[in-house]
């Protein structure tokens, strides 16, 4: 007798889950590095002389505008990419490797990171966000170590998140502060999908206290609640390289322009 095909999830599994996240990090690279660098010459032109381009040429008020949604659009990639690292730790067999492999991504992409944004190769005011996910790997861990409900447990898992949000403020790793905490939160209620992307996005809003951008975060857990539980086809070396990729070609494109 012939097999009968396993019938596929709705839904979409984790390698699409990843794509979506990508393009929403592609929006915020296009519009930092080709519309706002490139275009419109932020960075090596003074606040003033920006808003006096902006008041008599339409064309830069529309650049402008454009830049401005994309890159709201690009913080809807935060919690994809913060509920991708708590997926990841739980399937993870080997934390060791794992961990080397994103803190390989981080320092692969701080060069390409610094020119897209930039313009310059070494540029210390920010760090790009992957150090932030690298960040939050550190703290899962922690938290599976110290997994119980003990007294001593609970606070050492609420230092070790403290610890974490201050060193991504101190660092000024891009959008790790949020990262850090809803990846804390959907860990906490893993149990609970439901309530977990509530209260992530809820969180995702009280971020934006300190970046207005994330204040459309919370659109990205559309994406999350969709997630099949599947791992789905994908290619690792394309996932490590997409980014670092997309920096140095946005790079490029502004540089041009």
């Amino acid at each position: 007798m012939q097999s009968i095909p396993e019938k596929k999830k709705e839904g979409i599994h984790r390698g699409a889950l990843r794509t979506w996240g990508m393009l929403f990090a592609a929006t915020g690279v296009i519009s930092r590095s080709i519309l706002q660098r490139g275009l419109l010459g932020m960075g090596s032109i003074s606040g003033a002389q920006l808003l006096e381009t902006m008041s008599a040429d339409s064309a830069a008020m529309g650049i402008a505008t454009a830049a401005l949604v994309l890159q709201m659009l690009e913080a809807c990639a935060v919690p994809i990419f913060a509920f991708l690292l708590v997926e990841g730790f739980k399937h993870t067999s080997d934390f060791r490797k794992y961990f080397l492999r994103v803190l390989g991504l981080a320092l692969l992409c701080e060069i390409p990171y610094n020119l897209a944004f930039s313009g310059k190769v070494l540029e210390f005011s920010t760090r790009n966000p992957v150090f932030g996910i690298v960040l939050g790997l550190v703290t899962l861990g922690f938290y599976r170590k110290y997994a119980g409900t003990a007294p001593k447990e609970i606070a050492t898992k609420a230092v070790v998140t403290v610890a974490a949000v201050l060193w991504v403020s101190m660092l000024n790793i891009e959008y790790g502060m949020p990262t850090v905490l809803i990846a804390a939160v959907l860990w906490a209620l893993q149990k609970k999908p439901l309530f977990a992307n509530m209260a992530g996005a809820t969180v995702s809003i009280l971020c934006s206290l300190n970046s207005l951008f994330m204040m459309a975060a919370p659109m990205g857990f559309l994406a999350v609640h969709n997630y099949n539980g599947e791992k789905g086809e994908s290619s690792p070396l394309v996932n490590y390289l997409a980014y670092p990729v997309l920096l140095l070609g946005c790079f490029l494109v502004g540089t041009v322009l």
